[in-house]
């Protein structure tokens, strides 16, 4: 029994299941909105924390990623209060609880199923840029956030630059290890 609790899976497992994680955990808070928040979050830190990030790795990973979850936030938030971002039934001064479940599990990917894609910060650029404005399309389909056309190519804007300064920023610390 001993052996079998201390094998550690390949790279590539741990790798698929932080990104099945991510969309799960997207899929929950776009259509479960705040009631399904907080559990699909937690299952994925506990995943991360548990089985997927080294314990060694957990310090330097979380400072990394808490300035892109509090930029994207704060972003978020803005755009909410010039008129770009609504929610239904939401009357807060910041963005729903489910929006701010997923800043934090999309961060929890970067040094994992994103990392190649990090390790370049154009690949990065582009990815931000492309894939975050399909994101929120998506959401609006699904009727969890009403977002423009102008909204959404700030939102692109926006994610192309904060994942190319995230990646920048981690490529220098790579070279400094």
């Amino acid at each position: 029994m001993n052996a079998i609790t201390n094998v550690t899976p390949p790279a590539w497992i741990k790798t698929a299941a932080n990104a099945l994680l991510f969309q799960l955990c997207w899929v929950a808070c776009v259509i479960g909105g705040n009631d399904w928040a907080l559990p699909s979050l937690l299952l994925m830190i506990v995943c991360q924390l548990v089985w997927i990030t080294e314990q060694e790795r957990l310090y330097p990973q979380a400072v990394a990623i808490l300035p892109l979850i509090s930029a994207g936030i704060i972003f978020d938030t803005g755009l909410l209060h010039v008129g770009l971002l609504s929610f239904s039934q939401h009357d807060s001064i910041i963005i729903p609880f489910w929006l701010m479940a997923l800043w934090m599990a999309f961060a929890f990917t970067l040094h994992h199923s994103l990392a190649a894609i990090v390790k370049r910060p154009v690949l990065a650029a582009l990815f931000g840029g492309l894939g975050a404005p399909w994101s929120y399309f998506l959401g609006s389909k699904l009727g969890s956030i009403t977002v423009n056309e102008q909204g959404l190519i700030i939102i692109g804007i926006f994610w192309a630059l904060l994942l190319f300064i995230f990646s920048h920023f981690q490529q220098r610390g790579d070279h400094d290890e």
